[in-house]
């Protein structure tokens, strides 16, 4: 299984309080370790590196998907297209 498969993703069935209670057991970095994971990535294509950095920044995107509540679209794919990119 790749390391892409086991990000935790907004879905209806599991709904979005679980979503948000499941990304909050991931911690937030300080930005000397954050630094190092990038590092690692780059020099080393550590995917374990890669894997931390993104799941690390899971609650800044859904914190900034949830502020285009009232646009007419549905939460979940908001926060998924901000965990894209």
């Amino acid at each position: 299984m790749s390391d892409y498969a086991r990000l935790p993703a907004p879905s209806p069935e599991q709904g979005m309080n679980r979503y948000l209670q499941e990304i909050r057991r991931f911690p937030m970095l300080e930005p000397e370790q954050e630094y190092m994971l990038a590092k690692r990535w780059v020099d080393h294509q550590d995917t374990g590196a890669a894997h931390q950095l993104v799941t690390s920044h899971l609650r800044l995107a859904a914190k900034i998907a949830m502020g285009y509540r009232g646009y007419g679209l549905p939460q979940a794919e908001v926060i998924s297209e901000a965990n894209v990119g």
